[in-house]
């Protein structure tokens, strides 16, 4: 899964955790969604015009959600807005940093709601500790009036994504892709396995963190994620159009299940 997916979603969740009055202190800068981060900062954005200004809010994570707390946030929720585009839909830009569509923290207060965006640029490349990122979230609306997102079960999310990924799993076995196969394959057993996430997965809920169908989710779609640049499963291309045309069909069926079962893993019910 792209880092900065899996640092959002961890802050949300993390964020709930601290609301609950049980998260740890040393979950930042400790977490595995902040490696490689030089800085992970909260900023207020306003425009004027067709320029944004930055105003410091928070200077880490754990001094947000104190900050947030204060001002009447009581729950953390993940968005996700597909930007698909005729020449580039969401699938195909994923490996490009802001690609992929737009995923936001929206801060809960009574009837009203904040909404945060992250922003990932490129700092010292030769820094000795290799944080080259510098991250940024700004607040883009204050104050709205958000109903919340309708969600499917989490049950029904598992079945449709054991679906997609047994039709695709079978597809790359079938057409010489076994090593993406082999990730499909994972994906499916983690939707049957228990909840703990692997050494090679981003740790994005805390531990005993809503209920285990929500975790597999995740880990699922972790597992599963093989979507990036040059190397990834879109830069596969098969010669014959009917094949290419249900690997199309497939992968795109697939990237959209990832992103609903992680909308749906993140934003659990009951709350957290």
């Amino acid at each position: 899964m792209q880092g900065t997916i899996a640092q959002l979603l961890s802050i949300a969740a993390h964020g709930n955790e601290f609301l609950s009055g049980r998260l740890s202190d040393d979950y930042f800068p400790n977490s595995s969604t902040f490696k490689f981060c030089k800085f992970v900062k909260f900023v207020d954005l306003q425009s004027s015009g067709t320029k944004w200004h930055e105003r410091d809010f928070a200077k880490d994570p754990n001094d947000w959600f104190k900050k947030l707390k204060k001002t009447g946030v009581v729950q953390f929720r993940v968005r996700y807005i597909s930007t698909n585009k005729d020449e580039t839909s969401d699938r195909m830009s994923v490996g490009f940093v802001g690609g992929g569509g737009r995923w936001l923290i929206e801060a809960v207060k009574s009837g009203k709601s904040d909404f945060w965006e992250a922003s990932w640029e490129v700092g010292d490349r030769d820094d000795p500790e290799q944080n080259i990122w510098h991250v940024k979230y700004g607040r883009i609306l204050r104050n709205r009036n958000q109903p919340e997102q309708a969600l499917p079960p989490a049950f029904e999310v598992k079945e449709q994504l054991k679906d997609i990924l047994q039709k695709i799993s079978e597809f790359a076995h079938k057409n010489d892709c076994g090593n993406f196969g082999e990730c499909f394959d994972r994906g499916l057993k983690a939707l049957e396995e228990p909840t703990t996430s692997s050494d090679k997965e981003y740790k994005i809920f805390p531990e005993g963190y809503t209920g285990p169908e929500y975790h597999q989710l995740l880990n699922a779609s972790q597992r599963a994620w093989v979507f990036g640049g040059m190397g990834s499963w879109n830069d596969m291309g098969f010669n014959d159009s009917a094949t290419h045309k249900e690997y199309e069909e497939l992968s795109d069926k697939l990237f959209s299940l990832i992103n609903l079962s992680l909308i749906v893993a993140s934003n659990p019910f009951p709350r957290p």
